[in-house]
């Protein structure tokens, strides 16, 4: 068994450093589609429906696709805090995630729609009809 023993001597601040990374350990930020019909028609399209609706996983993908670049945009916030900055890493995170969703959703390349759909609604773009969904993506801090 190997025993380390030592100190970090002089003014290094590192115990102040850790005490700020403690203030954001745990915070969380979400974005996506909450509450409402929104919500509602988000989900039937992000898993599909037993009714024929295929699934188009906006979500999943947006995640897949931009996890390490957000993952990357944190890092130097992060750094910023340890310096001593206030920076709100959520809320700078947050509008950046669900503008990434949006831009997942205006890309397209999901399953088609049914041509009774496109007829229907007199567009091909799957999620986008009335713009309401697309327009509820949001985020929101963790609790």
């Amino acid at each position: 068994m190997i025993e380390l023993e030592g100190s970090v001597e002089g003014d290094s601040g590192l115990e102040e450093m850790i005490a700020r990374l403690k203030q954001v350990d745990g915070q969380s930020v979400s974005a996506g589609v909450f509450g409402g019909f929104a919500a509602q028609k988000a989900m039937w399209n992000e898993y599909g429906t037993s009714r024929g609706i295929p699934a188009r996983p906006f979500l999943r993908n947006t995640l897949y696709e931009h996890g390490s670049e957000w993952t990357a945009f944190v890092r130097p916030l992060m750094v910023a805090v340890m310096n001593g900055s206030e920076a709100d890493v959520a809320a700078q995170l947050g509008p950046k995630m669900a503008t990434s969703i949006q831009q997942t959703i205006k890309a397209g390349g999901f399953a088609p729609l049914a041509p009774s759909t496109i007829k229907k609604k007199g567009s091909s773009q799957p999620l986008i009809d009335t713009g309401d969904m697309i327009g509820a993506v949001t985020w929101r801090k963790g609790e």
